[in-house]
């Protein structure tokens, strides 16, 4: 929220003490009209004041005082279009008010701005798109509401809306590496993912070490097939950033989907040398050692096919063992950690199943099934 600076009001009685106090030093000799505007303005009449200041803006089309107060009269009708359009004039004629029509704008500018972050804060978002624009038609130079406005067309699941005004922004900012931010991720959300690679090597040049243009443009080239390139990304952005444990984690996903599972082991270990109680890498851990096992037990089937020697079998069945055993110990830290996950509870039930503990493995499913059942309900 932007507060009014001390002093300022916002109520038709505080613009009339404000433009009386301003104009009566220089009442001297001016139309009828503006004078017979004062006094309605005074009593709070405002539609005779408008009707006032409007014929004499008629009568004369270059009296700045004329044009500042039909300005401000217009403001306390919401008619802010008229009002910009006779301030401008006023200071197209003189620069005498200058420093009252800059309030007067600040303060609708603010009224609006603030009533539209209160809307967005209450999910009433079409309420706080019209203040919202009302704040850009009144000052179309401030930047803060066209970024309100696009997050708000965001959560209105009105991208092109919100792309079009960080576009605008950075016609005028094209180096904001915020703006930048905003619309690669928003690139990256609609699967326009060259789109936002360009403006992330944007990113890289003014920042080389931008955390999250390097991390996004990894994603992106995962997204994209490119896996070389997203590794490249991954280890660039882990250089600059060695404990970042988001950015390790997300190597580690890289990794896995590769089918990498000893070095996406290593990479969620790391995680867990940081942070030894964070579920998603202990969990991980597990089900990478369960799909290593996995992985063994089809070529075990392989190698009887083929009529394997006797050592190769057992080799291979001894490791498959192992690595059940190994996700077992993961697993099972996972689910100490949140027990409500049916899908854990699932492979824990494989792995007990695979080394021999039919029983655990049993209840380990009967637990994944109740959770599903649950969690459905």
């Amino acid at each position: 929220m932007i507060r009014l600076s001390p002093g300022m009001r916002l109520s038709p009685r505080a613009l009339a003490s404000l433009l009386l106090a301003a104009a009566f030093l220089f009442a001297g000799c001016q139309p009828k009209e503006l004078t017979s505007a004062k006094i309605y303005i005074q009593n709070r009449n405002w539609e005779k004041a408008l009707e006032q200041l409007e014929q004499a803006v008629k009568l004369y089309p270059e009296n700045a005082e004329a044009h500042f107060w039909l300005g401000g009269t217009y403001g306390i009708f919401g008619r802010y279009k008229e009002m910009n359009r006779e301030f401008d004039l006023s200071l197209q004629f003189s620069d005498k008010y200058r420093e009252q029509i800059n309030a007067e704008r600040e303060k609708h500018w603010i009224r609006q701005y603030n009533s539209g972050v209160t809307a967005m804060s209450h999910k009433r978002y079409r309420e706080a798109e019209r203040a919202l624009k009302t704040a850009i038609l009144i000052a179309p130079e401030k930047d803060d509401a066209y970024r309100r406005l696009a997050v708000n067309y965001l959560r209105l699941d009105q991208p092109e809306q919100a792309l079009m005004l960080y576009n605008k922004l950075l016609e005028k900012h094209p180096d904001d590496l915020e703006l930048l931010s905003s619309v690669a991720n928003l690139y990256y959300s609609e699967s326009r993912f060259q789109e936002a690679v360009d403006v992330l090597h944007h990113m890289l040049q003014l920042e080389p070490d931008h955390r999250d243009a390097l991390a996004n443009l990894a994603l992106c080239y995962d997204s994209m097939g490119r896996v070389e390139d997203a590794t490249q990304a991954y280890t660039r952005a882990i250089a600059a950033n060695p404990l970042d444990k988001d950015l390790i984690f997300l190597f580690g996903v890289h990794n896995y989907k590769q089918k990498k599972y000893e070095r996406a082991i290593e990479l969620f270990q790391q995680v867990l040398d940081i942070d030894p109680d964070e579920f998603e890498s202990t969990s991980n851990i597990g089900n990478t050692y369960l799909s290593i096992a996995e992985r063994l037990k089809k070529s075990l089937k392989s190698s009887n096919k083929e009529l394997a020697s006797q050592e190769k079998i057992m080799s291979l069945k001894q490791r498959a063992i192992q690595n059940y055993k190994n996700a077992i110990s993961y697993l099972e830290k996972a689910l100490q950690i949140q027990p409500n996950h049916p899908e854990l509870w699932r492979n824990l039930g494989v792995a007990y199943i695979n080394v021999g503990e039919r029983e655990k493995g049993h209840q380990a499913f009967l637990k994944s099934e109740e959770l599903k059942v649950h969690l459905s309900n």
